[in-house]
């Protein structure tokens, strides 16, 4: 029956603690990110954590998971988790007695004139250890709510690390595909500077036989300089991308060994999964580090509240007061007290109640930029599928257009070897054909980067983590 009671006590008042409940806030209606559908190229399905293997690319994969555990904004955010977990113990001590141990070593010397008695005066020592316990009665549920809201703070750190997962694989995918795109323009481009450089010398020579006006070397040879131009910022984005992608794998660039990555081995799926606008918000780690934050927020308002009622502390000491330490803890030593007190604020000078309308502000800011944080990652989502559209359309396109060009290249080969094709004729026929393999590298890594943001936008797939790969 006792400890009926004591349960019954404890719900009772966990049910009364002041402020409000924290609901969240219920799930969109529509069932599509953008009007009229989310395209013939998507399917509602379920997400793989590792949603970076879609590209069936290992060297990609090993890349990844390199980053993971050796990325200063990963170890970055695991340690504020464990901060914020650390926090939410502590937070939870508010709920137990505190014990406190205290010695107190006097000596004194007392005068009997302080009682209105004659006489000399007496020196004597006195030794006091006791142990003090105190326990506040959280009627109101200030402590509970402080906890809530410490609970919502960790929440947000689990999600803010998962948002880190996600960012780093999102910027490492799109790294090394800028990083192939770059290295495969700057293969083109040299072989369209060396067709260039050859057409270049036989107009020389044929100005120096007097066939050709000079205008036209000229023309040719400022052909060669802006394609050199050209091929030199390309370097340099081809170098650029090598050095962030160091620094994302958490290496430095002088030192990191990063593998040969073609546009090649980048394979597109033939569709990619979606979420459902009702499953992303729950998914989504930013979506719910907001609601976390709103969460927190709500809490805040009933540890405000609480503020404005009465506080019961119950104290409790036993110790022992002797003149010597031999003494301690002997017949007649013993002291002990207990009691209760009571704090009400009476006048703050509105400083409580302006607490409070600061919370409830706090809320509605928290709630707001929770649906601003929605209507983001839908945004995101609906813009990465318009570009996977368009995308799809441009790579078939440009990959076509290269096929036939580099099909050209070849006939125009065999014509030259027949005598039928003159050599400048033919290192045009290749700088097409290059220029072409540029514009298609282009299109490609632009398909690739816009799959692996959508991937972003949805949120990664984190929830469809294994438990033995957390």
């Amino acid at each position: 029956m006792k400890r009926a009671g004591v349960l019954a006590l404890a719900g009772a008042l966990g049910a009364c603690a002041v402020g409000p409940d924290f609901h969240a806030p219920p799930p969109p209606t529509i069932t599509s990110y953008r009007a009229g559908g989310d395209g013939p190229q998507t399917r509602v399905g379920e997400i793989r954590f590792d949603w970076w293997r879609m590209y069936d690319c290992a060297a990609l994969n090993g890349l990844i998971a390199r980053a993971l555990t050796n990325s200063p904004d990963v170890d970055a955010a695991q340690a504020r988790l464990r901060s914020a977990q650390a926090q939410l113990r502590a937070g939870y001590g508010a709920f137990f007695p505190g014990v406190g141990a205290s010695f107190d070593a006097t000596r004194e010397k007392y005068s009997p004139s302080r009682v209105g008695a004659g006489g000399a005066g007496s020196v004597f020592s006195l030794f006091t250890p006791s142990i003090a316990v105190s326990y506040v009665l959280d009627i109101f549920g200030a402590n509970r709510r402080a906890a809530e809201a410490l609970r919502a703070n960790a929440q947000a750190q689990q999600q803010s690390l998962r948002a880190t997962y996600l960012t780093l694989a999102g910027n490492i995918a799109s790294t090394a595909i800028a990083r192939a795109q770059y290295h495969e323009q700057v293969a083109a481009w040299r072989a369209i500077v060396a067709a260039q450089t050859i057409q270049l010398e036989g107009a020389r020579a044929r100005v120096a036989g007097g066939v050709l006006a000079t205008a036209s070397a000229l023309a040719q040879e400022q052909q060669v300089e802006a394609s050199r131009a050209n091929l030199r910022t390309l370097e340099a984005r081809a170098a650029q991308a090598d050095d962030m992608l160091a620094v994302l794998v958490g290496d430095p660039p002088a030192s990191a060994q990063l593998p040969a990555i073609t546009l090649d081995d980048l394979h597109l799926p033939a569709d990619v999964p979606l979420r459902l606008p009702s499953a992303l918000v729950g998914q989504r780690p930013d979506i719910l580090m907001a609601q976390a934050a709103a969460h927190a927020a709500s809490a805040q308002i009933g540890v405000a509240t609480a503020a404005l009622l009465p506080n019961i502390t119950l104290s409790a000491g036993l110790g022992s007061s002797a003149n010597s330490t031999a003494n301690l803890f002997g017949a007649g030593t013993g002291v002990w007290n207990y009691g209760a007190g009571v704090v009400a604020p009476l006048f703050a000078g509105g400083s409580l109640i302006n607490r409070r309308l600061a919370a409830k502000a706090d809320y509605q800011a928290a709630i707001a930029a929770y649906r601003q944080t929605v209507l983001v990652a839908f945004g995101q989502v609906a813009d990465s599928l318009t570009a996977i559209d368009a995308d799809s359309k441009a790579d078939q396109a440009q990959t076509r257009a290269e096929i036939a060009a580099r099909t050209t290249y070849h006939l125009a080969q065999v014509d030259q070897r027949a005598g039928l094709l003159s050599m400048a004729d033919l290192q045009t026929s290749m700088a097409a054909w290059q220029q072409t393999r540029s514009t298609a590298a282009n299109a490609r890594a632009i398909h690739l980067q816009d799959s692996a943001a959508l991937m972003v936008a949805l949120g990664g797939g984190w929830w469809s983590q294994p438990a033995s790969a957390h």
